[in-house]
């Protein structure tokens, strides 16, 4: 599925018990924010940031979506970053799928005795 979010494009794709989530823009390459520079406080959220960009994005309030059992709430802060806020039994990893930063989303399993 894809979704027009802003100036962002964002690609899920669900395989395996994961959820796969790629961000595009027009306005340049987009990478997942290392966890160390995150500022906004919130433990189960990623950013994603633009490089180089052509023009800032309008920051935009927040909006959620789901997609089966996953869903997670997109917005994009004054400094045109997108933040991705995913509920806390989900599990984040971040991948490089066609040479794009990719972000999986996966529910915790409970540990087998």
């Amino acid at each position: 599925m894809q979704i027009s979010y802003g100036s962002y494009v964002i690609k899920t794709h669900e395989l395996d018990q994961k959820l796969s989530v790629q961000v595009t823009s027009p306005l340049g390459e987009v990478h997942l924010q290392d966890e160390g520079e995150q500022n906004h406080g919130f433990p189960n959220s990623v950013c994603f940031e633009l490089e180089n960009p052509t023009e800032i994005p309008e920051a935009k309030g927040l909006k959620k979506y789901a997609f089966g059992e996953y869903s997670f709430i997109l917005g994009i802060k004054n400094s045109g970053k997108l933040c991705l806020f995913y509920t806390a039994d989900l599990n984040a990893g971040k991948k490089v799928i066609d040479g794009k930063d990719t972000l999986n989303l996966a529910f915790l399993k409970d540990p087998k005795a």
